[in-house]
């Protein structure tokens, strides 16, 4: 494909919070392949905060949602852009939007390769499930020609978000050099299944501050302020709960003043990472292949730590396209992340925390 014929370019990220930032190095390997070519993401109004400072981005497009959608108007005047865009290039990451290449009327589109009939075909998914989100990713990046070189997670804080950081921490007493966890106990999506219990954060909590008398801040967007509360609550330990009260790009200025993050598998897991902390993420029943820490060349239980339930229907849910639909049934009805117990996250924090603290 010629460099010279593709000028306009949509990036479409219709994704979760997580998944969007599983993007990035695609969207990296997508500008330094096209470096003057103007770059659009097609994003909904929750994960546009991920690409919002990347410099890899020119614009984004919001996708109107039922709780901002103003009529049919709105996205009426979005399919009309979309159209009159024309895009030379199209790169779908989002592959449920079934319809978006008809409204685009773009040529070069190129999406993720799901394995035929996986939804009905048991076993379509086997190899699938032993690649990342991050790999299936940039596969749809590397379709069209777009070598992928830097596999680094990224999200970008402003210096005002930055600021607000570092003065949320001041006004609730911890000090520049204090060290300090992140903690999230929060967790969308398969409805709550990858929320462990807050009584298990909160003993995590008591016993890393009694070991190393670290400070604890909770972090997580609004719908995360009732569990941070209840951590809060049922610690011994003074933990400091900001859930709620910053933005995505702030939330990763906090993640990177942190010396070790702990959370279930979810957005502000990966934020930590991309914002080049130690962490140690929890699993039920996602499945850490498709999502574990993506840390580039990091060791495990080094860089990063995956603590896996040992319940039997543990890491059954892969990226989709994984499994099928029965399966996908079965799997959200198991309630995996019961059997992990404080005392595991304990022993795969410690040695980071204390690497993190020599």
């Amino acid at each position: 494909m010629s460099t010279r014929a593709i000028d306009n370019i949509l990036l479409c990220a219709l994704l979760p919070i997580g998944d969007t930032l599983f993007t990035t190095p695609a969207i990296r390997a997508v500008r330094a392949r096209y470096p003057r070519a103007r770059i659009i993401a097609l994003t909904y109004p929750t994960n546009s905060g991920i690409l919002e400072s990347n410099p890899d981005v020119d614009q984004i497009w919001l996708v109107p949602t039922r709780q901002r959608l103003q009529g049919g108007a709105a996205l009426a005047r979005l399919v009309t852009a979309l159209r009159g865009a024309h895009f030379d290039l199209t790169l779908e990451f989002s592959n449920y939007n079934y319809g978006l290449r008809y409204w685009l009327g773009s040529a070069r589109t190129y999406t993720m390769q799901l394995p035929r009939l996986w939804w009905v075909r048991p076993g379509a998914g086997r190899h699938w499930r032993r690649h990342h989100a991050v790999e299936h990713y940039t596969n749809v990046a590397r379709r069209a020609g777009i070598p992928v070189a830097d596999w680094r997670l990224r999200i970008y804080s402003t210096l005002r978000e930055v600021a607000a950081g570092d003065q949320l921490l001041r006004d609730h007493g911890v000090r520049s050099a204090e060290p300090v966890i992140g903690i999230h106990p929060g967790g969308e999506g398969l409805w709550g299944r990858k929320k462990w219990a807050p009584r298990g954060f909160a003993a995590v909590a008591d016993h890393l501050h009694a070991q190393f008398g670290v400070k604890i801040v909770v972090l997580g967007g609004k719908e995360d302020a009732r569990l941070a509360a209840e951590v809060a609550a049922l610690s011994t330990a003074p933990v400091l709960n900001l859930a709620g009260q910053t933005t995505l790009g702030a939330t990763a200025a906090l993640a990177a003043r942190c010396v070790l993050f702990i959370g279930n598998d979810s957005s502000p897991l990966h934020i930590a990472v991309a914002a080049g902390t130690r962490v140690v993420g929890i699993y039920g029943l996602t499945d850490p292949r498709s999502y574990r820490p993506w840390v580039p060349g990091g060791r495990a239980g080094q860089d990063y730590a995956v603590v896996l339930s040992p319940a039997p229907c543990a890491a059954c849910f892969p990226l989709v396209g994984g499994i099928t639909l029965p399966e996908w049934v079965r799997c959200v009805r198991c309630n995996a992340l019961a059997a992990i117990t404080p005392a595991q996250v304990v022993a795969a924090a410690t040695p980071l925390l204390a690497a993190a603290l020599r």
